[in-house]
């Protein structure tokens, strides 16, 4: 395997992500629901509602890989559907064993080398699905602040730390946006850098630090000329955005689907509202798979809306889909391209 994944810290970080998840999420159940609580949640379980949680599930992994072979169909790359999601389900499982799913990306890319795309188109692909992304929760979550803000609510968390993560997070968007899409902002910013002395210094004098800064500067030029290529194909760049939306979409209808499967109200519009919010921080957080933070923020924000008897449930419910399951399926897919002797000597 390339140097870029070691596999020691993959596993290592594979089981961090899964004690800790699992241990948030056994302290949450202990301390929100007692006997009377369980019994009347598991007495009120509609079955129904599990065909339409599984189906959320496979269109979700299909957006996902759609979105994939658009983009890269558009810069003359070439992918089955079906090795998109499997490329996705993968890199998935990569994020949620890295700190900040800093793996995810680079993974992918390496995913798509090997399957024969070249690393400038598998690269531009990657890094436009995260931009796609960006804009999705940046555009999502302006609305819904302004013209839905009576759907939101910080739930337990202090309102002025609430809106200091979003605040955070949405300006974190916007830097990206900018400095992904004008090339010119980019340029700015590194000359105003280059005015503060102990910067300018420590890149004079650092022969490591002033070859980053060159290979960045490189990168960053052509991703921007590959931009450039994808912004002839706006049919195309609309249609990825579109699975974009459907891909998170899809994602957001867990919540809802688990409530009403419960006996509850489902909220299926405040469920989307919070959601959109919640995701925008979400991949800030320094664990693997956000694990421990991830349990914790849901159950301290959605208790607005969820029974506090039931929240510890639901939090779990939620992980268990949204994460346990990409962990299997995607780690079964990451294990095998990387060699499942391999991982095993290295893990």
């Amino acid at each position: 395997m390339e140097k870029g994944f070691e596999l020691n810290k993959v596993t290592k970080g594979l089981r961090f992500a899964i004690i800790l998840s699992l241990f948030i999420s056994a302290v949450l159940i202990l301390f929100t629901m007692d006997g009377s609580s369980l019994n009347e949640a598991l007495t009120g379980v509609s079955p129904v509602v599990i065909p339409f949680l599984f189906i959320m599930i496979i269109l979700n992994w299909v957006f996902a890989g759609l979105r994939l072979k658009i983009l890269l169909t558009t810069i003359g790359g070439r992918l089955t559907l079906l090795d998109s999601i499997v490329v996705y389900l993968a890199g998935a499982f990569i994020s949620n064993v890295t700190p900040f799913a800093t793996g995810g990306g680079p993974f992918q890319i390496y995913f798509l080398h090997k399957k024969g795309v070249n690393i400038g188109k598998a690269s531009t692909v990657i890094v436009t699905q995260f931009i796609l992304r960006i804009f999705f929760f940046g555009i999502a979550s302006f609305i819904f602040l302004v013209f839905f803000n009576q759907a939101i609510s910080p739930g337990v968390v202090p309102p002025y730390l609430f809106y200091l993560a979003f605040g955070l997070g949405f300006l974190f968007a916007v830097f990206l946006i900018i400095f992904s899409l004008v090339p010119a902002a980019t340029e700015r910013f590194l000359e105003l850098i280059f005015k503060i002395n102990r910067l300018r210094s420590f890149f004079q004098n650092s022969y490591r630090a002033k070859k980053l800064l060159v290979k960045a500067r490189k990168e960053l030029r052509d991703f921007h000329a590959s931009l450039d290529l994808l912004g002839k194909y706006k049919g195309r760049l609309l249609l990825a955005g579109l699975c974009t939306v459907f891909y998170w979409s899809t994602l957001f209808m867990i919540i809802p689907l688990t409530l009403k499967g419960l006996g509850l109200q489902p909220y299926y519009f405040r469920s989307y509202v919070m959601q959109t919010i919640f995701y925008l921080i979400l991949p800030f957080m320094p664990t693997p798979g956000a694990s421990g933070i991830a349990e914790i923020g849901f159950a301290s924000i959605f208790v607005a809306f969820i029974p506090g008897s039931l929240i510890g449930l639901v939090t779990f419910i939620w992980r268990f889909i949204s994460f346990y399951i990409i962990l299997l399926i995607g780690g079964f897919f990451a294990f095998r391209e990387i060699g499942w002797k391999r991982s095993m000597k290295d893990g």
